[in-house]
C-alpha cells in the first residue's frame, strides 16, 4: 500500500558574499537543488524501529 505525503518548505536565504543575484537566479537553483536532492528511502521507523519505505515517486512543483 503506497502513501502519499506533500510539504510546503518555506526558504530565507541571505547573501554572505559577492555580487547580488536575482530572484530567478536564486529560485532556479534553489528548485534545482531540491530536485536533485536524494530521494533514498526511510528506515529505523515503525514500532520494532526495523521498517523500510522506499521512495518511488519524488516531485517539485512551483507555488
Amino acid at each position: 500500500m503506497a502513501h502519499s505525503f506533500s510539504f510546503k518548505v518555506n526558504v530565507e536565504i541571505e547573501r554572505e558574499s559577492g555580487k547580488f543575484a536575482s530572484r530567478e537566479e536564486i529560485a532556479e537553483n534553489l528548485r534545482t537543488w531540491l530536485t536533485d536532492a536524494d530521494e533514498g528511502s526511510i528506515y529505523g521507523i515503525g514500532a520494532d524501529a526495523d521498517s523500510t519505505y522506499n521512495t518511488t515517486i519524488w516531485e517539485v512543483e512551483d507555488a
